[in-house]
């Protein structure tokens, strides 16, 4: 591309306190240090039908944004209104390309285009597997597709996108300067995210862990709206005693360091991931990880007796022999073996992949 490079990052309904914001200034901030001729700003479509509620723009930092809504009372319109509104930002801003991150940003994207009678391309960055999204067919509607995970490869592919217009660029995360120890005595577990049984299946978790002997403790750093249920859960299971509820928290693995200081295991049990960054967050630590291998991201991740081990999603008795043999002090592989073990997910493999395939 001649002159500038100018990238709009389009997204739907983004409070500001979720994995898509973290994976946004992630972008933002390393095509901001090594591309000086590209320009990144955000686009957010707010279309809250009953308010707003709390939005937060402080992860932004010095990223420039803006934010558009409608009135409008009809589905339809209101859509046919932001394209309208969108279609006026691509005119002024004339962007090189749109980078849609969820199934309605394309769907509206994709109008755009049109009204503005511009050309450029619109390329899809969904975060989340397709299968769990509303109008997830509208991913369709951009050119090219940044898949996070070989999973949503699949998914795409099935949905009749051709192979050659889909990328594989995984997520990334920093190359940590340090690993964590591991407890020589009792077991120290970990769980990093949203307290939410429709995708994390935090129960899956602690009952598995109600049949495992021995000494453990299990550290549940995170919020959401099934946290009551899960304390409830622990007290029916007896395990209440053996369970530290940290909390939501900014900067989790910072946390982790100061307050926790050894860990045996990241554990993650969910039915719907994108990516699974926690996983990859923790392996940067040296940090053994435990995961369900549900349909998208996990086995991206995850290398069998390398870095961490998976289970069939619904098995709590697999799970249950997984976490009782590190408990009963199974030998893991050394933690700079495992910080090794993603090379290709540190900043600087992404970023050369992300540059390939918006080439820039």
């Amino acid at each position: 591309m001649k002159g500038r490079n100018k990238i709009l990052v389009v997204g739907y309904n983004m409070k500001g306190q979720g994995g898509k914001e973290t994976v946004c200034r992630k972008l933002f901030d390393l095509l901001s240090t090594d591309c000086s001729g590209t320009d990144v700003e955000f686009l957010f479509i707010d279309d809250y039908k009953q308010g707003v509620g709390d939005v937060c723009d402080n992860w932004l930092g010095n990223a420039p944004f803006a934010r558009i809504n409608s009135s409008v009372a009809n589905t339809k319109v209101r859509r046919f209104s932001f394209a309208v509104k969108l279609a006026g930002i691509i005119r002024r801003k004339k962007p090189s390309l749109i980078i849609a991150i969820d199934p309605l940003s394309c769907y509206i994207s994709y109008f755009a285009r049109v009204i503005s009678m511009r050309k450029f391309n619109i390329f899809s960055w969904i975060h989340t597997s397709l299968d769990a999204l509303y109008k997830a067919v509208y991913v369709t509607k951009a050119d090219f597709h940044l898949a996070i995970s070989s999973g949503i490869t699949q998914q795409l592919s099935k949905m009749g996108v051709s192979e050659s217009n889909i990328f594989l660029v995984h997520n990334s995360v920093a190359r940590a300067r340090m690993l964590l120890p591991r407890p020589k005595g009792a077991a120290s577990f970990v769980y990093i995210g949203r307290l939410s049984d429709k995708d994390k299946n935090v129960s899956e978790l602690l009952k598995s862990l109600a049949n495992v002997l021995g000494e453990w403790t299990l550290h549940i750093i995170g919020s959401g709206p099934d946290e009551p249920n899960y304390r409830d859960l622990a007290r029916e299971l007896n395990i209440d005693r053996r369970i530290v509820w940290h909390g939501w928290r900014e900067k989790p693995w910072d946390y982790v360091f100061s307050e926790i200081k050894e860990v045996s295991a990241l554990l993650l049990t969910s039915r719907i991931e994108g990516f699974g960054m926690s996983l990859a967050e923790a392996m940067s630590y040296g940090v053994y990880c435990v995961s369900s291998d549900c349909q998208s991201g996990p086995s991206d991740i995850i290398r069998e007796s390398v870095n961490g081990e998976l289970y069939p999603p619904g098995r709590e008795d697999i799970l249950t022999a997984r976490l009782q043999s590190i408990v009963g002090g199974a030998s893991l592989p050394d933690g700079e073996k495992i910080r090794e073990s993603i090379e290709h997910l540190y900043d600087d493999a992404y970023l050369t992949r992300i540059k390939c395939a918006l080439k820039i």
